[in-house]
Order: C-alpha cells, then structure tokens, then sequence
C-alpha cells in the first residue's frame, strides 16, 4: 500500500514528538506553571519563525511543490503579533530578545526559501499540524494558567471551532498528500522534519535556561 507523505512524516517525526513536550519548558507549560514572561518569550521566538515561514510560502504559491501548502487560513503571523501586544506591549519586537536559536531557526528558513524552497514544506507540516493539535490544549492551558480574558494572549491557536479546526487539519494533510515528490523528495523532507523538531527542543531549552522576560 502507498503510504502518504502526511504518514510518512509522522513516522518519521514519531519519537521526536515527545522528546519535543518534554524539552526545555514544555512540561512546566503543559503543567499550568510557566512563569508568563516565559510564555512570552515563547511567542516571541515562534513569531520570528512564522515571519521567515509565512512570507516564504507567499513568495513560492505557485511552485509545484508548496502551492498546495500556500493556505492563508493557517496564517498565524497576525494573531502572534496581536497576542504579543496584547501580553507584553506595542514595544513587543524591540523589547523582547530573540533566542539565539530562534534567530537560527529563522535564518535557516530564509535560506531554504532563497536555495531549497521545497524543503519549506516540512516547516510547514511540523508548525500548522501542531498548531491545529497540540496548541488547542496550549490555548486552553494559557488562558486558565494566565488568566487571559477573551482572546487576549490566545488568538495565535484560534482557528475557529473544533469543527474549523478538524477541517483544516484534514485539508493541509490532504494537500502534502498530493505533493509531487519522489522517494528522494519523500526522504529530504522527512530529515528536514526531524531537524525542525530538534531545533524546537534546542529553542525550548535555551528558552528553559533563560532570565523570564518582563510581562
């Protein structure tokens, strides 16, 4: 049977998945007991990964590989930038230090967007599909954790009801599905995938040892 590259991903991402939640500060969020100012700088660095993301995808929406992954309702730049005034202040970008190792996570896709774009699609699939999963529980713990009225500090993981939400995960799934790739292509962004996720462990880490920054 053919399987999938959504599966093949998955596969080949499975084990990283968890050494992820468990890296850095993951398990004091997921627990209810990050400090806010580290949630912040959270946002912070994924904010710098989307602004290299987000607009690389733009500039590749026609190319044969990332078209289909081109979907502007996944679009999560805005919503981070409204939550980081929201959280922190309009001063949020030159106030807020960027981890280094989110400065080199945004770096690296920058230069995949300039010499190998389709490796953009494993980005892709680690940011959004994890976003449409496990940052649903992330919303509902920030908001509880942190006391958050309304959206204020949470629009970064609305999608819109749950219904929206299984949708667009079954439709950006279904998009890597028809990606023209062979098993060459499969492989490369498999290992692009596995280093995405060792990056967030590394950024997850620095984030953990850092000074909490200032709400």
């Amino acid at each position: 049977m053919n399987i999938g590259l959504a599966q093949r991903l998955r596969d080949g991402t499975w084990t990283l998945h968890t050494t992820t939640e468990r890296a850095g500060l993951m398990p004091a969020l997921l627990r209810g007991q990050l400090p806010i100012g580290k949630f912040i700088g959270l946002q912070r660095s994924l904010h710098a990964l989307y602004s290299a993301l987000e607009p690389a995808l733009a500039r590749h929406a026609t190319h044969p590989v990332l078209a289909p992954l081109h979907q502007p309702a996944l679009a999560r730049c805005a919503a981070l930038a409204a939550d980081l005034v929201s959280l922190h202040g309009a001063d949020w970008a030159t106030a807020l230090a960027l981890p280094a190792a989110a400065q080199a996570y945004a770096d690296h896709l920058t230069e995949l967007a300039r010499s190998r774009p389709t490796a953009l699609a494993a980005h892709a699939y680690v940011r959004y599909l994890g976003d449409l999963s496990g940052g649903q529980a992330l919303r509902r713990i920030a908001r509880q954790t942190y006391q958050l009225p309304g959206d204020d500090g949470t629009r970064f993981f609305d999608f819109g009801p749950p219904e929206q939400v299984a949708l667009l995960a079954r439709g950006f799934r279904q998009a890597l599905d028809t990606l023209p790739l062979d098993e060459a292509g499969v492989l490369t962004l498999v290992g692009e995938a596995q280093w995405a996720f060792g990056q967030h462990v590394r950024l997850f880490e620095e984030l953990d040892a850092a000074p909490a920054l200032s709400a």
